[in-house]
């Protein structure tokens, strides 16, 4: 069984006129009852040129713990949900919580095709929450990069990921007697990312923001599906089991 791909949703080119991350507040995009899209302006590494924006998304779900990792592990579903990623591989497993990976995004014509190589790690909290953080292969050492060999990658310009994290908490359905062990879920996922080449700044926050938009979208569509809710994780504890 491949394990967990967990995609950034991606995609991500942005620029505005920057401060510190920390000490912006964040800018509402979109809003439902189900979901939300804001963004902010950062500065990286103090360097005013690295003008980027930085995007939280979050949805809440009727869904396991394991039901949401055992989603993101259908590689034969990302393009599913996914907007604009064509392709994407596990290159390499270290471990059951740990492992590397590529997506391949769709061509955006004129632009030239973009490929992510990323590195994911899961852990459970206390409050049985599951993080996944995801990390540019730039940042991962040596002995894990060189081996991550990926085909044709001279055809994609790479894409930098400089903070890419989801955060999964679950909480009980409320109101109902009946349902006293089901669950749902809040998924936060915030990111970092600069797509690099030509593409204009408006046009990148633009679709940045769109195609995350509709990526979690897809994730609360598709995700309750019976097919997503049947398995367990060991090592995952669900909130249901307990009392």
């Amino acid at each position: 069984m491949k394990r967990l791909l967990f995609l950034t949703a991606l995609i991500f080119y942005p620029a505005q006129q920057c401060v510190n991350a920390s000490e912006a507040p964040w800018k509402l995009w979109k809003k439902t009852s189900t979901q939300s899209v804001s963004y902010r302006a950062v500065t990286l590494d103090g360097i005013a040129e690295q003008q980027l924006i930085e995007i939280k998304a979050t949805t809440t779900v009727h869904s396991s713990l394991a039901g949401f990792l055992l989603f993101l592990q259908d590689v034969s579903n990302t393009q599913n949900w996914l907007i604009n990623a064509r392709e994407s591989k596990i290159i390499q497993q270290y471990s059951a919580t740990e492992h590397s990976f590529y997506i391949k995004l769709a061509k955006i014509w004129p632009f030239k095709p973009r490929i992510l190589i990323l590195n994911s790690t899961y852990w459970q909290n206390d409050d049985l929450s599951v993080e996944i953080n995801i990390t540019d292969i730039g940042a991962m050492t040596a002995d894990k990069a060189s081996p991550l060999a990926v085909r044709n990658i001279d055809d994609y310009l790479k894409v930098k990921i400089h903070n890419a994290h989801w955060k999964i908490t679950p909480q009980r359905i409320a109101g109902d007697a009946t349902a006293s062990r089901q669950t749902e879920i809040t998924i936060e996922y915030t990111f970092i990312a600069d797509g690099r080449g030509d593409i204009p700044t408006w046009l990148a926050d633009h679709l940045a923001l769109k195609s995350i938009w509709k990526s979690m979208r897809n994730i609360r569509r598709q995700l309750p599906a019976e097919k997503w809710q049947r398995q367990a994780i060991k090592g995952i504890t669900e909130l249901s089991a307990i009392p």
